[in-house]
């Protein structure tokens, strides 16, 4: 449920507890499961009285605030929290855009919607994301996890541990990101909500619904209790993107095809594509969990979750690609980009590139806590979860050739416009379909499946006297598979009906993409089509009888079972399947130094790692032109069973400490030993094959593959001015050691040069960084300018990005206001990405708006906008005019009415 107070909370994880709340020592005191409530609060933040006799009602974001921050100020290690303000008041449409406010932390989108999250300039697989304590499956290849697979309203609080404790779960290098979910025994009474919006992203112009609902009850003595939470979203969006797929580099430019080369060493784009996406993004989710309270000693609490996204991309692009060897003519700048040419090698074309993402994720757990008395607790921990996301066979390329008649590809031209932005002229009548003939065509994809069983067990003695508080140690035990399956239409179907002439009637409406960035390349648009009514058409005899080989299609489309279905590809298929084993203990300790309060803990944890890769071996025997022109067909030989196993095993010490400094300043400072294992994706037995002249590439997974190891050294220095402001600073330092990446080097294959991608470990590295933060309520204004507030952060991490978060707003009485600006400055990717080239990131901006009205105690209505300023992702290669990706799917509103009971 979006909101502007619960936006206000992900802003609170910079903060930290009032000014009157030192370290105390029983902040010492070991706590790996949720923390317990705040002193002189109730789980559901019941109103409270401040210090100095007058009762003050504290609720909504300023409760939020607090419980967040004593969060933070209890936990044994750095940690930043969010809190939501009441169930199901999370901000956004999901946690990742939730959480993009903490210091450190920014976030990568798909169709404009927050997915993934970067942590102090590591990326995605680095921080490891766990739901009520557990490791979830994620239906990505690799182990990042997309944060828009659960919806915000099922989410109560997110904490980002920074830095880790032995207790911990190893693995996540960057942080570790725990989301909980309400319980009913938090309650302790029924409790309900339920929410509607409209959500309206402005490109696609329609209005989507979104609901979501939560019940919570308890009975019998308060003994039992159940909760159950359902959300549900139909999101319409259109976006439009200009992909180049990388630019050449290294290029020698003939253009008289006499004497040498009157441009060496250019780069030049080889394939530029104009395309419109109508998406769909549909989400359904849901929870329910049980508690039982057995005896005064004993809980059991049983859960599950359920969560659905399915994402339908219905991109109509419009595309043209040639080589050095069709230019005659070309200007070319200081950087050696080819700003200008003359000459292409076909086209231009069209597409319908179906690309959907079809995930589905499970958990199921059950979880046992003894709490005997004198100190003791424990507790048993058994969970299961599966994802996965099956896109095999569902994505689809059907391209024709658009070339009118009269028409030269020699003529067409290249050239950059004022923002650096490909653009192409002298391409004909490209209306005029009636010369249309298809190309290459194919139904393809990967399937993905993760599936995870976990048994974690725990004990422990806390104590709040004498140096030592509290001992820990546990036993974690994780088994699992990760699998892919890719498939495609079979080569001798793909470039079978090159030439054939599409049907006039097959034609749908026109992509419109407007001015598309102000390259007004399509005043009129261009014409469009759909990928299954191209399909359906190639089955008839009317198709088939224009192919160069009737005979020859026939007998190919019979041996498919007389369809253009994918069959598997073994060699780009296989699973990893890892079993971890860890035990840890740790110890807890606090005290006075003179009249300083101190607190800290010490720990070590022991894990072991068996990895066994599987997959299919297959040889290159043939590389073959198809005689009606298009794409290379490989042949290769039988496949082949592959397997293999590996094993290691590390152990991880860590520490943390923190101290009054002075009155109302504390100083935090921690070192650990982390590890992130290898990309499950990276560790499988696979090869993908891709023989196109212009990109001919292999690229390989490595089973063999080393865990990234980092030693972690974290200080941070906060002075509180009063209960709600504070300034903060801290600094980071992480030693890695096994950096993974992808080495590309030139191998050839039966008299063809190829670049050979493959994942390796390939040496150190060391990444530094600071972060400020703060906060001011601006509580001594007379009234009602006494509602007003900022709150801002900073995270320099040099090449990897620094950050900038400020929000200004207003809380009072029934209204509550706010305005954000996130800003990350640019920063390089990877060093090698599309075409083995480096991969930028321009500097990025969004802002975001929203108000929310109680009309009663039980009634909010609310407004939002995100994006509101329509910022583009811009990638680029080195250089801004070498243009990778430049991409909008618009701002977007919403409106809606909140009721709680």
């Amino acid at each position: 449920m979006t909101g502007l107070a619960t936006i206000f909370v992900g802003l609170a994880a910079s903060g930290a507890a009032a000014q009157e709340r030192r370290a105390e020592p029983q902040d010492a005191q070991i706590k790996d499961q949720p923390a317990e409530p705040a002193a002189g609060q109730t789980e559901t933040g019941t109103p409270i009285a401040e210090e100095g006799g007058e009762d003050i009602v504290v609720t909504g974001l300023r409760e939020s605030l607090r419980r967040a921050t004593d969060i933070k100020r209890s936990a044994p290690n750095i940690v930043d929290s969010i809190v939501a303000d009441d169930i199901g008041k999370l901000p956004d449409q999901n946690i990742a855009e939730a959480i993009q406010r903490i210091p450190g932390v920014t976030i990568s989108r798909d169709n404009g919607e927050g997915q993934f999250i970067t942590v102090r300039g590591l990326g995605p697989a680095f921080s490891t994301a766990l739901y009520n304590g557990r490791v979830l499956a994620t239906e990505n290849q690799g182990r990042e996890f997309s944060f828009d697979i659960l919806p915000a309203e099922l989410i109560n609080r997110v904490d980002i541990s920074k830095t880790p404790t032995a207790a911990q779960f190893e693995g996540g290098i960057a942080s570790t990101v725990d989301m909980y979910t309400a319980r009913p025994f938090d309650f302790g009474e029924t409790r309900a909500t339920l929410s509607a919006q409209g959500n309206y992203d402005k490109l696609r112009g329609k209005i989507s619904p979104q609901v979501s609902g939560l019940f919570s009850t308890t009975f019998a003595d308060d003994t039992f209790g159940v909760l159950a939470a359902f959300s549900y979203i139909d999101r319409q969006i259109e976006g439009r993107r200009i992909f180049t797929d990388g630019w050449e580099a290294n290029q020698n430019l003939n253009l008289d095809r006499t004497g040498p080369a009157e441009f060496t060493g250019v780069s030049l784009p080889t394939y530029t594509e104009y395309g419109v996406n109508s998406t769909t993004r549909e989400r359904l989710s849901g929870l329910a969990t049980l508690q039982w309270k057995a005896t005064d000693t004993l809980q059991l609490t049983v859960d599950g979750l359920y969560s659905k996204l399915d994402v339908n991309d219905d991109n109509k692009v419009f595309f043209v690609y040639g080589g050095p060897g069709d230019i005659t003519a070309a200007t070319v700048n200081g950087n050696n980009s080819v700003t200008s040419f003359t000459g292409i090698a076909s086209g231009p074309f069209i597409t319908n590139q179906v690309r959907p993402r079809l995930a589905e994720t499970y958990q199921v757990g059950g979880n046992l806590e003894w709490k005997p008395g004198n100190g003791f607790s424990g507790f048993v921990d058994v969970s299961w979860s599966k994802a996965s996301d099956d896109t095999g066979g569902n994505q689809a390329w059907f391209e024709s050739n658009l070339s009118a008649v009269g028409y030269s590809p020699r003529t067409a031209q290249f050239s950059l416009s004022p923002n650096n932005l490909p653009v192409y002229s002298n391409l004909g009548n490209f209306l005029d379909t009636t010369n249309a003939r298809l190309g290459y065509i194919t139904y393809e994809g990967v399937s993905v499946s993760d599936e995870v069983f976990q048994v974690n067990t725990q004990a422990k003695y806390e104590s709040t006297d004498g140096l030592l508080r509290g001992i820990s140690v546990g036993l974690n035990f994780s088994d699992r598979e990760k699998g892919r399956e890719s498939t495609k239409t079979p080569d001798a179907l793909q470039n079978a009906f090159n030439g054939v002439r599409v049907p006039q009637n097959l034609f749908g409406a026109i992509a419109e993409p407007g001015s598309f960035f102000g390259t007004n390349m399509f005043p009129g648009g261009f014409p469009a089509y759909s990928a299954g009514d191209i399909a359906a058409f190639l089955l008839t005899d009317a198709a088939i009888n224009q192919t160069t080989n009737p005979t020859a299609v026939r007998a190919a489309l019979a041996a498919n079972g007389g369809t253009l279905n994918v069959i598997p590809v073994p060699g780009n298929s296989g699973t990893a399947r890892e079993k971890t084993y860890s035990a840890f203990a740790q110890a807890s300790f606090g005290g006075e130094f003179g009249t300083r309060n101190w607190s800290g803990n010490i720990g070590l944890r022991y894990t072991r790692t068996d990895v066994t890769s599987t997959g299919f071996g297959q040889e290159i025997i043939s590389i073959v032109t198809p005689p009606t022109g298009g794409d290379p067909v490989v042949n290769l030989s039988p496949a082949q069973p592959l397997r293999e196993t590996g094993e290691y095993d590390e152990w991880l010490p860590s520490a943390n400490f923190k101290i009054d400094v002075v009155d109302d300043v504390i100083f935090q400072a921690a070192a650990a030993r982390t590890l992130t294992r290898a990309t499950l994706s990276d560790l499988l037995l696979i090869r993908n094959i891709n023989a196109r002249e212009r990109e001919r590439q292999i690229t390989d997974g490595n089973p063999g593959l080393l865990p990234l190891i980092g030693w972690n050294y974290d200080v941070a220095l906060t002075w509180y001015i009063d209960r709600s402001s504070y300034i903060s600073i801290a600094g980071f330092q992480k030693d890695l050691k096994n950096l993974t990446e992808s080495v590309t080097s030139t191998i050839q294959i039966l008299g063809f040069d190829f670049r050979r991608t493959r994942p390796e470990n390939i040496g150190d590295d060391r990444i530094r960084g600071v972060e400020i933060g703060g906060q001011y309520t601006f509580t001594g204004l007379p009234a009602p300018f006494d509602g007003f507030g900022v709150q801002g952060n900073a995270s320099f991490v040099g090449e990897e990005g620094n950050t900038y978060n400020i929000v200004g707003f207003y809380e009072k009485g029934p209204l509550q206001m706010r305005l954000a600006y996130n800003y990350r400055e640019a920063y390089e990717l990877t060093e090698r990405g599309n075409r083995g080239q480096p991969v930028n990131v321009a500097a990025y901006g969004i802002a975001d708006a929203s108000i929310n009205y109680a009309v009663t105690p039980n009634v909010t209505v609310f407004a939002q906008g995100l994006n509101i300023f329509n910022e583009k992702t811009y990638n680029y290669s080195i250089y801004p005019e070498r243009v990778i990706t430049y991409e909008t799917y618009g701002p977007r509103y919403a409106l809606g009415v909140r009721l709680t009971f």
